[in-house]
């Protein structure tokens, strides 16, 4: 493993003796000529997006359920299940519980006020916009070059997959960016804003929420309960007035649980998810799966460099959630980036970064896979950085970011 520099930034890889491209330009027989692996991933990034056609000719996949609640936000209709489910079944849409905080559902109502069809365009070119800001964080955070960054991202195609299903995870990519961003800088506000903010989808925001109480980033850890409070009052307007929204929004998603963590098992990519779809597992397995992999975090968490820890946050997210899909895996961009940027050595970085990349296309084929191939990049990685810091373990040899 590679230090990264003292400012928290992992030192960018200088390989076979071009300038700035972090890669070796031949593994044994093969030629990796960066002209030709720039090729490549502009392949990966467009076939990511062939999806997008099909989604929205059969009616823009998950995207009917944000218009319905765009729609409904600020009514008795959002939180309560017959009354959304009767909005939606009149106006023509897939019936479906809205799985957010109330709150989030305001950010969908302009939307709302367009067509369905012209809605989910709408989105796709939102959420690749986001992808484009996340290549554009990576330069700064890791140091790489813009090409690299920038392809990085779009190449990595669960960063893309939210533009082709009508979802919003490129969101919580960008949010979780800014938020290691500013821990870089050092700026607490900010770290603050953005981790709260990306509390929008609780089990990917939870992790760096746990991130800054490890580190003692009091500043941050208030500035982030001070846009929690937010949430909580813009869900109260967003219920109608219902000042026990948590306790409606919670009882009422419970009949939808079940349903869904079955209808969409294939797309199961964290480790207790993957245990949940065996026959018979008693719901402790994949609960003390999930705890121990977070256990099993908390020294690196709280030894390693920030960058690089609040990187393996947004890992442990996905590895550990009780429900996470595989275009949330979008949100491995940033251990990605920190292994392209020197966290791994060479030969090692070039292999397991041209695998990794590829296989990220298997979210588009979990429903034949039955397991998607994205859980194993997941996994993977998740193992190796957990074994990099596993307890009572030698510490790497890494230089302390300042302001970690």
């Amino acid at each position: 493993m590679s230090a990264p520099a003292a400012d928290g930034r992992a030192a960018p890889a200088k390989a076979a003796g071009v300038l700035g491209w972090p890669f070796r330009t031949r593994l044994g027989p093969v030629a990796l000529p960066p002209k030709r692996v720039r090729l490549w991933a502009v392949a990966l990034a467009v076939v990511g997006l062939v999806p997008m056609d099909t989604a929205l000719v059969n009616g823009g996949s998950d995207w009917p359920a944000f218009w319905a609640a765009g729609a409904t936000a600020g009514t008795p209709d959002l939180l309560d299940g017959a009354r959304h489910a009767a909005w939606q079944t009149a106006h023509g849409v897939v019936v479906d519980f809205w799985r957010y905080p109330p709150a989030v559902a305001y950010a969908f109502t302009p939307a709302s006020l367009v067509p369905l069809w012209l809605g989910f365009v709408i989105q796709a070119l939102l959420m690749l916009g986001c992808v484009a800001l996340a290549g554009l964080l990576l330069v700064r955070i890791f140091d790489l070059p813009r090409n690299v960054a920038v392809l990085l991202a779009f190449a990595w195609t669960p960063a893309t997959a939210s533009a082709d299903i009508g979802q919003n995870a490129s969101v919580a990519l960008l949010l979780a960016l800014w938020a290691i961003d500013a821990l870089r800088r050092d700026s607490s506000l900010e770290a603050g804003v953005a981790t709260g903010l990306l509390l929008y989808k609780p089990t990917l925001g939870l992790p760096l929420l746990g991130l800054l109480l490890l580190r003692g980033r009091w500043r941050a850890l208030a500035a982030a309960a001070a846009v929690g409070v937010a949430w909580y009052l813009a869900s109260v307007v967003a219920a109608a007035g219902d000042w026990g929204w948590p306790i409606t929004w919670w009882n009422g998603m419970q009949p939808w649980l079940a349903p869904d963590l079955v209808r969409n098992a294939d797309k199961a990519v964290s480790v207790p998810g993957l245990l949940g779809r065996v026959t018979g597992m008693p719901l402790v397995v994949p609960v003390a799966a999930g705890a121990a992999i977070v256990a099993l975090a908390v020294r690196g968490l709280i030894r390693a460099p920030i960058v690089e820890a609040a990187s393996a946050a947004c890992l442990i997210a996905l590895a550990a959630g009780p429900r996470v899909w595989g275009y949330e895996a979008g949100l491995m961009l940033p251990i990605l980036a920190w292994a392209v940027a020197g966290g791994l050595s060479e030969p090692w970085r070039t292999r397991l970064v041209f695998l990794a990349i590829p296989m990220g296309l298997l979210w588009l084929v979990s429903a034949y896979t039955v397991v998607s191939g994205v859980a194993l990049i997941v996994g993977v990685a998740a193992a190796m950085w957990l074994w990099r810091w596993r307890p009572f373990g030698p510490v790497p040899a890494v230089v302390e970011s300042r302001g970690a």
